[in-house]
């Protein structure tokens, strides 16, 4: 018997919708359509590095609609930093770390979360991704 994979909660969950109108007398209209799905890839710096004022940088995309800067929220070592930014074209997220990082491990999060209508209803995407780097001594 094989083995069943289990989701961990990264990158986006895509959903398939398929909706068919019947008419009285037996015609019916199919569509399908896909629902939000945010993607947060390319994620860096990742292991050890030696600069103590790196770079943040991801790329965040919403295949179901359109993500701005204000659907995100970047968090460094659970502080949140709001001078970052974000291309809604290519989907690239960067932010130069001001102040010089201790030696040590720290902490990234980005947070995403979309919503955007249609004549077919409400569609809502959201994503998440923790990753941590270590500048080094």
């Amino acid at each position: 018997m094989p083995r069943r994979r289990r989701r961990r909660g990264r990158g986006p969950r895509r959903t398939s919708v398929t909706v068919t109108r019947t008419k009285g007398s037996g015609s019916s209209k199919t569509t399908s359509y896909r629902t939000g799905g945010i993607s947060i890839t390319g994620t860096v710096p990742t292991g050890r590095i030696a600069g103590s004022r790196p770079t943040i940088r991801a790329t965040v995309r919403d295949q179901g609609g359109s993500l701005s800067k204000k659907d995100i929220k970047l968090y460094l070592d659970g502080s949140e930093k709001t001078r970052f930014h974000y291309n809604e074209a290519s989907g690239g997220l960067s932010y130069y770390v001001g102040n010089a990082l201790p030696p040590g491990a720290h902490r990234v999060e980005i947070e995403a979360e979309a919503e955007a209508g249609d004549d077919k209803g409400q569609i809502s995407g959201k994503a998440r991704k923790k990753w941590t780097f270590t500048v080094a001594r």
